[in-house]
C-alpha cells in the first residue's frame, strides 16, 4: 500500500513516534486538530477555486480540439458558399439526410457498372502453377 508516496512500514514507523511524543491522549487530540484544520481547508473558497482551476486544465486540450473541429468546420461552409454559389445559403452539412451510416447502400442494378463477359471469366480462371 501507497500513500502519497509514503509506504505502510513509514506510516507505521511516524505513528509509534507519535504515540512515544505525544502519548494515547495526546494522538487523539491531535487528530482531532488536524481533522478540523483538513475539513475547513477542503470546504474553502480557496481550494474550491484550485479545484476548479484543476478541473479546468484537465479539460482544456478537449475543448480546444472541439473549437477547432467547429472553427474548420465554418470555414469548410464559408468555403462551399463561395465557391459553389448554387447551392445558395442552404446548409447541406446540417440539412443532410445522413445518419452516420459509414456502410454503402447497395446499388440497383441500373447503377452498377457493366461488366464484360471476358473480364467475368478472367476471374473465374484458376491461376496455373509454374513449374
Amino acid at each position: 500500500m501507497n500513500i502519497f508516496g509514503i509506504g505502510t512500514l513509514e506510516i507505521v514507523f511516524v505513528l509509534i513516534i507519535g504515540i512515544l511524543v505525544l502519548g494515547p491522549d495526546g494522538m487523539i487530540e491531535s487528530g482531532r486538530k488536524l481533522g478540523k484544520f483538513m475539513r475547513s481547508i477542503v470546504h474553502s473558497a480557496w481550494w474550491q477555486n484550485i479545484r476548479k482551476g484543476v478541473s479546468e486544465i484537465q479539460h482544456l486540450p478537449q475543448r480546444l480540439m472541439r473549437e477547432a473541429e467547429l472553427e474548420e468546420l465554418n470555414e469548410l461552409r464559408e468555403l462551399t458558399k463561395n465557391s459553389f454559389p448554387s447551392i445558395g445559403s442552404k446548409d447541406l452539412i446540417s440539412s443532410s439526410s445522413w445518419g452516420g451510416n459509414l456502410t454503402p447502400k447497395s446499388k440497383s442494378v441500373e447503377q452498377s457498372p457493366k461488366v464484360s463477359e471476358q473480364q467475368i471469366n478472367e476471374e473465374k480462371k484458376p491461376e496455373e502453377p509454374e513449374e
